[in-house]
């Protein structure tokens, strides 16, 4: 094995590597990006009001 041939496969490591981090760090910031999102939809959702009458979802009618 030639040293050329040595030196191109240790630099094609380094560079799928570096593509490598590359990807991690994309997909890092693309999960914080969608976990910000997801959190500003949530508290932007109106929380749900009961309503006054005590009786309400206390019963299931049922038919045969």
């Amino acid at each position: 094995m030639s040293l050329s041939s040595v030196g191109a496969a240790m630099a094609s490591q380094i560079q799928s590597n570096v593509l490598e981090k590359v990807n991690v760090s994309l997909l890092k910031t693309a999960n914080n990006q969608a976990e910000q999102q997801t959190a500003q939809l949530l508290a932007s959702v109106a929380p749900v009001v009961s309503s006054s009458s005590g009786s309400l979802g206390q019963h299931v009618d049922t038919y045969a």
